[in-house]
């Protein structure tokens, strides 16, 4: 199965995203990749020092597809981290995809430029001729305010994409954890950010193998 986040928009969490996904699912003796196609390389640089079973990490740049593809018999998940200005690495991250994750930032700006990314996935979904599931993920949320329930009613209004279930919040336990090279689930597991990544993974699977 292979994951690509994606947003055109930067300072939506993707890379964070990415790196609990991966590290969570690795801990659950998955055999999992992670290809960092952006050119911040963030998930390489903060995971790089710290080995962990079942996880192997990729660098890729313009051939983020055809190493995608390469890897895809090796690991049972794949997820990418794509960057947030160029068309080319996310048009080809999105075209091997089984599963497009795209966080937005709970806020009307945020979501109002989601529609470049939008229109992407389905121009890719066209030019490919299959359907790749597509889900928003609410991120970055602030715990303390009921916002995000009128944010997601106004994601449907605008879109036709879905909203999953599972939301980020924003909080200090994401930072402290990849400082140690950790998902939040590693570093502390009764946490309200782990028990936040379990379900997003949960959810993720779960959509997945009802497709």
């Amino acid at each position: 199965m292979i994951v690509t986040l994606t947003n055109q928009k930067g300072g939506c969490g993707k890379s964070t995203t990415t790196m609990n996904l991966a590290l969570g699912t690795a801990a659950l003796n998955y055999r999992t990749a992670l290809i960092d196609a952006d050119e911040q390389k963030s998930c390489i640089e903060t995971l790089q020092d710290h080995t962990k079973p079942n996880l192997n990490l990729y660098e890729a740049k313009k051939d983020v597809g055809s190493l995608a593809t390469k890897l895809k018999d090796k690991f049972d998940f794949i997820f990418i981290d794509t960057p947030p200005h160029s068309h080319h690495v996310m048009f080809q991250a999105m075209a091997v995809s089984d599963f497009i994750i795209i966080p937005l930032q709970a806020s009307p700006l945020d979501i109002r430029s989601a529609k470049r990314t939008i229109d992407a996935c389905e121009k890719v979904q066209k030019e490919v001729g299959r359907k790749i599931p597509s889900y928003f993920l609410l991120n970055r949320v602030n715990p303390r305010t009921t916002l995000s329930k009128e944010i997601g009613t106004y994601i449907r209004e605008l879109y036709s994409v879905p909203l999953l279930q599972s939301r980020l919040h924003n909080r200090v336990a994401y930072a402290q954890s990849l400082m140690h090279g950790k998902s939040v689930i590693e570093f502390s597991r009764s946490s309200d950010a782990a028990l936040e990544v379990t379900n997003l993974l949960k959810e993720v699977h779960r959509i997945f193998q009802d497709q």
